[in-house]
């Protein structure tokens, strides 16, 4: 195989007239763009995919000039052009903007495409800037590449919404993962008691009194600070339970330093919490305003439908329930040679945002339905001790339903499993136990997994 250069040459020493002697004879003009921070790299070539003239500038000191540079290149040969690039991060879409509204047609073309193809494209297995661009043009020539469609309005707020309600929800599992150290060393038994994760009552009270001997000195505070935090709703055999894990606990007695860092991360929490449920509430009011969110509101929450919608698009526009669940990278994968025969798992392609919603919706799903609970419970992966793949399975069919439901049709359990296959004891067994604070706590392992 011939030895192929990836020379590159600076911006500056380029010209129009000088890329338009270069590509003479082209009917179409192919940038191909491999986007960094600063350091960016272009490939101009032709319409059957070869790549004539391999360009270095600067992000974004000479954006502007490499733009008007690709412009003028066009005009002088006399050929449409079209820009060739990679959806990942956000530092080319100033760049592309600039290039859509100069009349450029945009092209994105898959990451993972440009990886495998690296070594069948030369036979070398490397990858840097200046080969990627050339193998970014091949593909483009073979028809892999897809039109860039800019986001509608809509979506960019969706979008805007679910990425402010983030930059309150990491926090929040951080701090919450800090208590859980705490109380595990102050006060272990309250974690069992009540949970820490997903209730406010817990953390009122620790807000107060952050470690078992002050919660024993002051009972009848104490009481009144679970009433008020509970809205009344706390049973009184719940309450009493608090005291007397207070009474028995091993945990080892807090100092008055140690009780402050206690109320800090517990006053953390509880702010960041708060801006969460303000953030929420825009964001079900959205849900309501919008045709594509309201139809999937039902089945899996409001804040959810807006997750999904903004990170997937309105699912009526997928042509079918497996291109969703492709898009969600809950398709499945395996990887077998001769007799060994590798264990089938998830792409986990698309946004990891997805997949960590869809993993709660399915948890929901699984403790509010009894059918699909037992469903559940007769996987593999649960009896197994591997519950997470038994939820997975969960969520497949789940994605699988939703895009019918966008279409009108109505949710329905029966339809995602067969009933006639599950016994009747355990269709109508006692339900899962619902989620505790251990499952929530591991979430970030699970959206990992996922």
């Amino acid at each position: 195989m011939k030895k192929i250069s990836y020379r590159a040459v600076s911006i500056e020493t380029l010209t129009s007239a000088l890329l338009a002697v270069m590509l003479a004879g082209a009917t179409k003009l192919v940038v191909a763009i491999d986007v960094a921070k600063t350091k960016m790299m272009a490939g101009f070539g032709r319409e059957d995919g070869s790549t004539t003239r391999l360009v270095r500038f600067e992000s974004p000191t000479w954006t502007r000039a490499f733009v008007d540079l690709v412009i003028a290149t066009g005009k002088e040969l006399g050929v449409p052009v079209e820009a060739l690039m990679e959806p990942t991060g956000t530092y080319g879409d100033g760049l592309r903007a600039l290039l859509v509204a100069n009349g450029v047609k945009a092209f994105m073309l898959s990451p993972k495409r440009v990886h495998d193809a690296k070594e069948v494209f030369d036979g070398v297995p490397s990858l840097h800037d200046a080969k990627s661009c050339v193998v970014m043009a091949q593909l483009h020539r073979q028809g892999v590449s897809r039109a860039y469609t800019p986001m509608h309005v809509d979506r960019v707020r969706m979008r805007a919404l679910v990425s402010r309600r983030e930059v309150f929800e990491k926090p929040l599992q951080m701090h919450l993962g800090a208590l859980e150290g705490l109380l595990g060393r102050h006060w272990p038994e309250l974690l069992g008691d009540m949970d820490v994760w997903r209730r406010q009552t817990p953390l009122e009270l620790l807000a107060v009194y952050p470690c078992p001997a002050d919660v024993l000195a002051h009972e009848a505070e104490a009481r009144a600070v679970m009433r008020r935090a509970s809205r009344n709703s706390m049973k009184p055999e719940d309450v009493q339970r608090v005291f007397d894990s207070a009474s028995r606990s091993i945990g080892l007695p807090a100092s008055e330093e140690e009780r402050e860092v206690i109320r800090a991360v517990v006053l953390e929490a509880l702010h960041v919490r708060a801006s969460i449920s303000s953030i929420d509430k825009v964001i079900e009011k959205v849900a309501t305003e919008h045709e594509t969110t309201r139809g999937l509101a039902p089945v899996v929450g409001r804040v959810t439908a807006v997750v999904l919608v903004a990170y997937l698009g309105p699912f009526s526009e997928y042509g079918s329930a497996a291109a969703l669940e492709k898009a969600c990278g809950l398709n499945l994968k395996i990887k077998s040679s001769g007799n060994v025969i590798g264990r089938p798992s998830i792409t986990r392609r698309g946004p990891p945002e997805v997949r960590m919603y869809l993993y709660l919706a399915a948890l929901r799903l699984v403790k509010n339905d009894p059918l699909i609970a037992a469903w559940y419970r007769s996987r593999g992966g649960y009896r197994a001790n591997h519950k997470l793949i038994a939820v997975v399975g969960v969520m497949r069919k789940l994605v699988r339903a939703l895009w019918h439901v966008a279409r009108g049709a109505t949710f329905d359990a029966t339809k995602l499993v067969d009933a006639r296959a599950l016994s009747a004891a355990s269709a109508q067994g006692a339900a899962p136990r619902p989620p505790t604070s251990r499952d929530v706590s591991s979430l970030s392992e699970a959206t990992a997994a996922l």
